[in-house]
C-alpha cells in the first residue's frame, strides 16, 4: 500500500517505529504549508497493513491519520512451499523466507491450515500422469 500519514511534528519519530516494525519505508516527509502538522508518504506490504491504523493511533495517541491505497505488485523472495522455514511468533522472518510468511499468515488470516501440498489434491495416479506430461512437454521446449 501507499500510505500518507498526517502528524504534529511531535509523533514523526514514533510514526517512523511502527513503520518499521511494519516493513514499511519512508519516501517522503514534508510539513503542511501553514500547519504544524506534517506530512509522512511510505509504502508498506499489504500484509503488514491489518491493524496498522490501530498500532498507529495507539503509538501516537490518536495524533496520527492515516490513508491507505494500493499502489503497485512486487514480487516476494523466498518459496511460499518451503516447509524447513521455521516462522517464530512475533519475530521477522528472515528475508529469504517472507514468502513463507505472507502465505502463512494469509491462511491463518482466513481459518485455513498452515500446510499446504499438492498431494490433498491430486492422487497419486494423477500425480504421476502430470510429472509425465510435464518432462514430454520439456523435451519437446
Amino acid at each position: 500500500y501507499f500510505v500518507e500519514i498526517e502528524t504534529p511534528a511531535d509523533c514523526i519519530a514514533a510514526i517512523y517505529n511502527v513503520l518499521a516494525r511494519r516493513r514499511g519505508h519512508v519516501t517522503a516527509d514534508v510539513p503542511k504549508p501553514g500547519t504544524p502538522i506534517f506530512i509522512v508518504k511510505a509504502f508498506i506490504p499489504v500484509v503488514e497493513s491489518f491493524g496498522f491504523e490501530t498500532d498507529l493511533r495507539y503509538t501516537t495517541q490518536g495524533q496520527a491519520f492515516c490513508m491507505s491505497v494500493f499502489d503497485h505488485w512486487q514480487i516476494v523472495p523466498g518459496d511460499p512451499l518451503d516447509k524447513s522455514v521455521v516462522l517464530r511468533p512475533l519475530e521477522p522472518a528472515p528475508v529469504g523466507a517472507l514468502a513463507r510468511e505472507f502465505m502463512v499468515k494469509t491462511r491463518r488470516r482466513k481459518g485455513m491450515s498452515d500446510d499446504v501440498s499438492i498431494n490433498r489434491f491430486f492422487d497419486d495416479p494423477m500425480l504421476l500422469m502430470l510429472a509425465k506430461q510435464d518432462a514430454e512437454l520439456g523435451a519437446i521446449l
